[in-house]
């Protein structure tokens, strides 16, 4: 792993985990010193962390971990919802039986997370189930356009089970009911239907949590 990466995929990792709050600033003589590389490594690494929407920079500021703006995160959703059915309809006929033990082995560990009411690593295989589909789609274009949508969201979607807990239950359900259509052959509208439909259920949890909380704070005043 190069310097560059070594720095980025670590100030991402905190940024992600909520380590690093939006308006942190990311002072890189600051970090080059913790790090033990020059200024050139971690200046790279903020490069691809602002080109992800992680990082904007302020004038007479700097480099600062940006703040989330809700609006563009359900535009992204609604938009990686579609593209994402698209991609598991496309991506069926390509799936093979290792395939279907992987998913069915993190199927089985996301029910064993929520057992144990670990939602952040139900949110890590909540990833790898549709990767492990994804990666069998032959338009890499559409995966790739998947891929810049899915960087816009990871800071929100990395806490989405520990914000609206109740929505992980729910979840798990439908991803044993998208398993279970890939196994049966499932029509490919029938597929992308589902794929999306589930996708932006997490979306109206969010909304949901999002009044409440807006409710909650009026109340409190």
């Amino acid at each position: 792993m190069s310097k560059t990466e070594e720095v980025y995929q670590e100030l991402r990792r905190r940024i992600l985990s909520g380590e690093l709050v939006a308006g942190y600033r990311l002072v890189i003589d600051a970090l080059a010193r913790e790090f033990g590389v020059s200024p050139i490594p971690v200046r790279e690494a903020i490069r691809r962390l602002e080109a992800e929407d992680l990082v904007d920079f302020q004038p007479n500021v700097g480099a600062q971990v940006s703040r989330i703006d809700e609006k563009t995160y359900e535009e992204v959703l609604t938009v990686e919802a579609r593209l994402e059915g698209w991609a598991t309809a496309l991506a069926a006929p390509y799936l093979t039986p290792d395939d279907y033990q992987i998913l069915r082995m993190v199927a089985q560990h996301m029910d064993q997370a929520l057992d144990h009411a670990d939602l952040r690593t139900y949110g890590e295989l909540n990833r790898q189930f549709h990767q492990t589909i994804r990666q069998r789609c032959p338009n890499r274009y559409l995966v790739e356009q998947i891929a810049t949508c899915a960087a816009k969201l990871d800071r929100v979607r990395s806490n989405m089970f520990t914000l609206v807990p109740e929505r992980a239950r729910a979840s798990l359900q439908e991803h044993y009911q998208i398993l279970q259509s890939l196994l049966e052959k499932a029509p490919k509208e029938v597929l992308e239907h589902l794929v999306e439909d589930h996708q932006l259920q997490t979306l109206e949890s969010y909304r949901a949590h999002r009044r409440q909380r807006r409710l909650t704070a009026v109340t409190r005043e």
